[in-house]
């Protein structure tokens, strides 16, 4: 069934913003009244500036073709989650934050000033409460997680609360040297060391002591991003 660009412009709100024309406006940086005015009574014809803003939103990922013509993919790429952790979370805005940890360095630095380091926004409908998003790098959980896929993490400020088997981002320091792995964390001593685990069997155990760690968080999605167009 063929439908008009309009019609579009609702489906992305429905789709991607719960139906919330207001939602799509703040993600987008859209006209809130020029998207009620053609999607709503009025039905307006679209201005051209409209139809750009909403295609260059890093957070939806329009594609353009769809929304003119109705062809393709209605995003420019498909989002496989590939973990949850094993128990029930609060779903929240799913409007998750992009970090460059590359500029940051480490955990440490991006929590204490983590707009200075903001890449832009992915929606993820039905995404549980995260505090941000960031590329991973390396291979110590490969194939698990590839180099390029992204983590959306809340961080965790007391790594007594860690759950113990789950998987961490974690940033220490030993010996001057500066690391930033992902990794499945249990404690090897209580409140004193934890080991770090790999899904790569190639990557040996690490033993961190706690007062090493300068930033910890919970994975809670992992993300892939495939091209469709």
């Amino acid at each position: 069934m063929e439908t008009t660009i309009n019609q579009r412009v609702q489906e992305i709100a429905d789709k991607l913003c719960d139906g919330n024309i207001s939602e799509l406006a703040r993600v987008s940086g859209a006209s809130q009244p020029a998207l009620r005015d053609i999607v709503g009574k009025k039905q307006a014809k679209p201005r051209f500036e409209l139809l750009n803003t909403i295609v260059e939103s890093s957070a939806l990922q329009i594609n353009a073709e769809w929304l003119l013509t109705g062809k393709g993919a209605m995003q420019k790429v498909a989002i496989e989650i590939l973990h949850h952790p094993p128990y029930n979370d609060a779903v929240g805005s799913g409007i998750i934050p992009v970090y460059d940890i590359n500029a940051a360095a480490n955990l440490h630095t991006l929590f204490a000033n983590n707009r200075e380091h903001l890449l832009g926004e992915i929606k993820i409908p039905n995404a549980p409460d995260c505090d941000g998003t960031i590329y991973v790098r390396g291979d110590s959980m490969y194939p698990l997680v590839k180099s390029g896929d992204m983590v959306a993490y809340k961080q965790l400020h007391n790594v007594e609360n860690l759950v113990a088997g789950e998987m961490y981002v974690v940033d220490f320091q030993i010996d001057g040297d500066d690391f930033l792995v992902i990794k499945y964390v249990k404690w090897e001593e209580r409140n004193v060391s934890l080991r770090l685990v790999s899904y790569n069997s190639h990557h040996q155990d690490m033993i961190v002591p706690v007062n090493a760690v300068r930033g910890i968080a919970l994975i809670k999605i992992m993300i892939r991003i495939n091209s469709m167009i």
